[in-house]
This record gives structure tokens, sequence and C-alpha cells, in this order.
């Protein structure tokens, strides 16, 4: 199932777009990746107290606005099946 979540988060899926496809309550994708991102294939991007340097900024609707959430991005980091953990 962590294989098929990291496919569907890289075409861009949200996370209840995943839940759906995979038929599984929303709460069982957040903890995949919450698992993905321990695992390195994904990493937490910290908001910080900006706006500038919030992830949400192109879609936010002004500063009174805080986001309370985890935001992920797909890192770099792949599982090679045959020569092991790389770094594209």
């Amino acid at each position: 199932m962590l294989e098929r979540v990291l496919e569907l988060l890289e075409k861009g899926r949200s996370i209840d777009e995943i839940a759906r496809e995979l038929d599984v309550p929303r709460d069982e994708v957040v903890g995949a990746m919450e698992v993905l991102a321990d695992l390195g294939y994904l990493e937490l991007v910290e908001a910080g107290d900006s706006c500038a340097a919030c992830p949400l900024k192109s879609v936010c609707p002004g500063s009174c606005f805080r986001f309370r959430g985890k935001v992920y991005q797909i890192s770099g980091f792949r599982l090679d099946r045959k020569n092991g953990a790389s770094k594209p």
C-alpha cells in the first residue's frame, strides 16, 4: 500500500482522492504518509510564520489564514530493488 500511496502522490492526487481510489479511510492514507516520511520518501515542509515561506501561498486567501496541518513533499530518495537505496 505504501508504494501505491507514493505513486498516487507523485501523480498529484489529494489525500481524499487516494483514500477513495484505494478504498481505505482517509486516516489510513495520512498514516501511510507519515510512515513514508519516516522512511525518507516524503519530507515534511516547515511553513514557518511568514506567508512568503508558506507552501500554500498561491491558494491562501490572505494573511489571516494560518494553516495548522502538515505539508509533505516527495523527496529524492528512491529504493532501487536491484541496487538498494539511492538518491537521483
